[in-house]
């Protein structure tokens, strides 16, 4: 029964463990595909937003900005609260970190032809 409980509430105990963990993951993320976008040469614009790093990374930021805030309710009211929202959000989260992931792994790098073509300018 314990794997359950880390399955479900993993997220919920690491932001209770560290508050600004889902902060720094989504930052990383959001900074790495923001890095990748820049190498790649693309403009940002609406379709960066887009992008399931940057999705998953605001996810994060979100998750962590409410699970904060459930965490000080539930302080100040002095009630364990039967959690049955994490058993939404948290798979939600897992998924959508899963693809950014993948898709982060399979992004392509700068063409070969691109780089020389930008030699040849200077």
């Amino acid at each position: 029964m314990d794997i359950f409980q880390w399955i479900f509430f993993g997220p919920a105990k690491l932001i209770a463990a560290w508050p600004y963990a889902g902060f720094a993951i989504g930052a990383v993320m959001i900074a790495v595909q923001a890095w990748r976008h820049l190498r790649l040469g693309r403009a940002y614009n609406q379709s960066f937003f887009r992008e399931p790093a940057v999705f998953a990374g605001i996810l994060w930021l979100i998750f962590n900005a409410y699970e904060l805030q459930v965490s000080a309710i539930a302080a100040k009211s002095g009630d364990t609260m039967l959690r049955i929202d994490l058993m939404v959000l948290v798979p939600i989260l897992y998924v959508m970190t899963t693809v950014a992931l993948v898709a982060l792994s399979k992004q392509p790098g700068p063409s070969p032809g691109r780089a020389g073509e930008e030699q040849n300018k200077n």
